[in-house]
């Protein structure tokens, strides 16, 4: 005996297959070919346009960073010139001084020179944003300073305050260049002897 099959009552009434796609739709395979022509011809242009901007748009980029490249090397290259132009006065005045010494020249006069030379030096660093790092009697500042010794702490000095300048210091803009070396006090804490 046969068994009765279960009946797909929407499908009978509409006269559609089990399984089938609703009516008015065609499987995405078929959409792009029930689309007119002139349709298809219009995506077309359009996706060859955005992928046109896209390819100029590389290309742009890709040039700007060759010319920022280039620009920052040429900076490098120059961006001393500024500072050299302002040396060549102080190598100027070196010079003079030099054939003063050669000349045997008045002792004092060459001293004289020598300092004005080293305020005119100074001058010019300082004008760029380079300044000496306060030392002798500052406390000590592990940033700004490097220990080479400690020494014993005499009467009026202080605990981890600076007593001798070895080497100066400099900052630029205040971030340090060199930390300035130099010798730290410390209070001597001998230990006490029992009788």
């Amino acid at each position: 005996m046969k068994q009765p099959q279960p009946s797909n009552d929407k499908a009978a009434s509409s006269g559609e297959r089990p399984g089938a796609a609703p009516a008015g739709t065609a499987p995405p395979d078929q959409a792009e070919a029930a689309k007119p022509p002139h349709e298809l011809e219009r995506l077309r242009q359009e996706a060859q346009a955005a992928k046109d901007q896209y390819v100029r748009a590389v290309a742009e980029f890709e040039n700007t960073k060759k010319r920022l490249h280039r620009e920052k090397e040429e900076f490098a290259k120059y961006a001393a010139e500024g500072v050299i132009r302002q040396l060549l006065p102080v190598i100027d005045s070196l010079d003079q001084a030099l054939v003063a010494v050669d000349k045997q020249a008045d002792p004092q006069a060459v001293i004289k020179g020598i300092h004005l030379i080293y305020r005119q030096l100074l001058g010019l660093l300082e004008k760029e944003g380079v300044k000496r790092i306060p030392t002798v009697g500052e406390p000590f500042d592990p940033h700004r300073h490097e220990a080479v010794a400690q020494v014993d702490a005499g009467s009026g000095v202080a605990d981890h305050h600076i007593v001798e300048e070895v080497q100066v210091g400099y900052t630029m803009h205040g971030n340090v260049l060199r930390p300035a070396m130099v010798k730290v006090a410390k209070t001597s804490h001998e230990p006490h002897e029992e009788p």
